[in-house]
């Protein structure tokens, strides 16, 4: 009974309604390793639980080779199959401290984007003729290169059948401190099958893609009948992809996220009251949309998993700095978790997860900072201290 489950479209746990108070903290199973920074881990847990969260949202995957640029070192996979044992049990002591703090975590298998590996690493694993087009350098190219693991008729056979042997190997992992199989652990809320899985633009492309999330979500519920499965998308592609993103029947429930900055509503370094609404009344329409969708039509419950606001970019001081304002930030977090607790009082929400915390990490720490930013952006942009 204490695994979270599905009620008409909302979650329980323990026979009660579980509703989210989350963020992000995708860096967990690194800062779990013994020579991570488990001091830090425990400060930041506390934190957390003292501002009434309940359950964070972490990367169970990351892919190597060591050396390409942008990425979290060290991988817990450097090759198909190949994984260090330390990252793992870095993961393994994360996990079990939750349960000290009485907090879920959501366990994001793979990721659309590169600063983990993801998908495009397991393209240039299968097809290594040309470079990884990052992102930083070539722009739109990235998004064509790591959509190939799910379009490229040639190699998306050989990347699947890599990447649910990870699954595989995730879920049937046995706890190195506490002796759980993961599929047996209750403080594993969910199963996300990436971070961001994009749109594809191809022939066929809502077949195709629906195809990847049907069979994956299928595979991890024949190993796993207890934890509920999710996708990790935006929601950003309309409502037609919505809809094919998440109306598998083992889909449990469907993935938000709002990112008004990245998008293109919202400028960090103008203080204009316009700028500032344009931002919220996407943000408002947006979480509208996809709870409609996710209720009226998939009659599923929806968790907004990831939204961020940068600090204030007008003032003397960087917005990448933690002495930077939030008065912008402060409005908008707070205009969210309004709406959010709207719907939620219409079973029509579950919750919240922001991005990102970065607890008592400073940009200035030493390298790998593992603020709230992931390595291939500014440290800063997004992340969300212990202070404020």
């Amino acid at each position: 009974k204490s695994f979270v489950k599905v009620d008409g479209t909302r979650f329980t746990k323990d026979n009660k309604p579980y509703y989210i108070i989350g963020a992000n903290y995708w860096q967990a199973m690194n800062l779990g390793m013994e020579n991570g920074n488990r001091s830090r881990v425990l400060k930041d847990l506390e934190t957390l639980k003292e501002n009434g969260f309940n359950c964070l949202r972490i990367m169970a995957a990351s892919e190597g080779p060591p050396g390409e640029p942008y990425r979290m070192y060290p991988a817990l996979m450097n090759a198909p199959g190949e994984y260090d044992e330390n990252v793992f049990q870095g993961l393994d002591w994360f996990l079990d401290q939750l349960k000290n703090y009485d907090m879920t975590a959501i366990l994001t298998l793979s990721n659309f984007w590169h600063w983990s590996g993801g998908f495009a690493q397991y393209v240039h694993w299968v097809d290594d003729s040309r470079p990884i087009p990052y992102p930083e350098t070539n722009g739109d190219a990235f998004d064509a290169y790591s959509a190939r693991f799910y379009t490229d008729t040639s190699i998306k056979d050989t990347c699947q059948k890599y990447y649910l042997n990870h699954v595989k190997t995730v879920i049937n992992r046995k706890n190195s401190v506490n002796g759980i199989v993961y599929k047996n652990d209750t403080t594993i809320f969910a199963w996300e099958l990436a971070n961001e899985p994009q749109a594809a633009y191809v022939q066929n492309a809502h077949d195709v893609v629906f195809h990847w999330f049907d069979e994956t979500a299928k595979f991890i519920k024949s190993l796993d009948e207890n934890h509920l499965v999710t996708t990790g998308t935006e929601g950003k592609h309309g409502k037609d992809w919505f809809i094919t993103m998440h109306k598998s029947d083992y889909i449990d429930f469907t993935s938000a996220h709002v990112w008004v900055e990245n998008w293109g509503y919202y400028r960090s370094n103008d203080p204009s009251p316009e700028n500032y609404q344009k931002a919220a009344n996407f943000m408002l329409g947006f979480l509208q949309d996809t709870s409609d969708w996710s209720i009226n039509i998939l009659k599923k419950p929806v968790l907004l998993g990831e939204f961020g606001m940068a600090r204030d970019g007008w003032t003397e001081i960087s917005k990448y700095d933690p002495k930077a304002p939030v008065t912008n930030r402060n409005k908008y977090f707070t205009e969210i978790a309004n709406k959010i607790l709207e719907l939620e009082k219409k079973n029509a929400s579950t919750g919240l997860m922001f991005w990102a915390f970065a607890g008592i990490a400073r940009p200035d720490d030493e390298k790998p900072t593992w603020v709230g930013d992931p390595p291939h952006e500014v440290p800063g942009w997004y992340s969300v201290y212990d202070s404020d």
